[in-house]
């Protein structure tokens, strides 16, 4: 029983190293390419969120309400914000990434977790094997169900940022 504790141990302590890509982080840097084609930022639809940093420095994030040649214009908080393309940096594009993937190394490390408990718990030295197979089997449901859960709310507040435009 202590080889078998201690292989789940390493599967776990192994799956915790593999799989950092859960962050809590906002937003997920995605996308490097430097581009100063203005026609990429009229292709984004009304209403997405783009984050426009000015050669100033200053960082505008907001929703796009509308492009021309010369500027673009954001909602921020409920008030319009009028930009010159002149006064601009960069632009990025914000979208929301799947939460699926963040759900599903959630309920597997929720899994993996409840067996360990379960396996931990259980006693080989009296008659009742089959009552501590459903016991680990049980918290191993519940592992998968709880992370799954926390893997889920985590994902869904994740954002990709794509880079769309840069002034020449």
């Amino acid at each position: 029983m202590q080889m078998k504790r201690s292989q789940l141990a390493s599967v776990i302590l192994i799956a915790a190293v593999l799989f950092p890509s859960i962050t809590l982080s906002a937003r997920a840097q995605v996308g490097t390419q430097h581009t100063g084609d203005w026609s990429a930022v009229s292709s984004v639809p009304t209403g997405d969120r783009l984050v426009v940093k000015l050669k100033s420095g200053q960082t505008v994030e907001g929703k796009l309400s509308a492009v021309s040649d010369n500027a673009l214009s954001l909602s921020v908080k409920g008030k319009a914000v009028d930009v010159k393309r002149d006064d601009i940096f960069s632009i990025h594009h914000l979208t929301k990434k799947s939460a699926t993937k963040a759900t599903l190394i959630g309920m597997g490390v929720g899994a993996g977790a409840g067996a360990a408990i379960g396996l931990a718990g259980s006693s080989n030295d009296n008659g009742f094997d089959k009552i501590d197979h459903a016991v680990t089997a049980g918290l191993a449901v519940l592992g998968a169900g709880a992370g799954a859960a926390i893997g889920y709310f985590i994902g869904r507040g994740v954002r990709k940022s794509v880079l769309i435009y840069q002034a020449p």
